[in-house]
């Protein structure tokens, strides 16, 4: 066989597996986020403080790295905190991952009824999670989430 049909047949070979291995891609579904708690730290009348827990869960059979995840959270209706989360980490496969974000609120005129809020006179809290958030290898690209609940206490 002359070197050229052979090379020839080499790429044709080549594109049909690149071909097949895209096409075989599983369709994924999209993560869940939650906030799971939130745990003043420190309280102070120019700022102040706080732990909030978000949950996140893959319903996918691969894991799937995180590069970048930007929030906001209301609650009861008022903005709450926004935030970054640059340093990428991986939810692996059927799993979940916990993340604990400390962020810091300037809440002076709001903070008297959000501490009542809290206070655990009242079983639950509504709250809205919205942002998003940047994936790589197989959800490559920014996809946008949002998310509604109530936080018991």
């Amino acid at each position: 066989m002359p070197r050229t049909t052979l090379l020839r047949w080499t790429l044709l070979c080549l594109v049909g597996f690149i071909l097949v291995g895209c096409a075989a891609r599983p369709a994924l579904e999209e993560p869940t986020f939650r906030v799971t708690n939130i745990q003043p730290m420190t309280l102070g009348l120019g700022e102040q403080t706080w732990r909030l827990t978000l949950r996140i869960d893959n319903p996918n059979n691969v894991a799937l790295p995180v590069r970048a995840l930007r929030y906001q959270v209301s609650l009861a209706d008022m903005d709450f905190a926004s935030g970054n989360k640059t340093d990428g980490f991986t939810i692996a496969a059927r799993d979940s991952t916990s993340l604990d974000l400390d962020v810091t609120t300037h809440l002076v005129q709001s903070l008297p009824r959000l501490m009542q809020l809290l206070d655990g006179s009242q079983p639950s809290l509504g709250y809205r999670l919205s942002g998003d958030v940047e994936y790589g290898r197989f959800l490559r690209g920014t996809r946008e989430f949002t998310q509604e609940g109530r936080l018991r206490f």
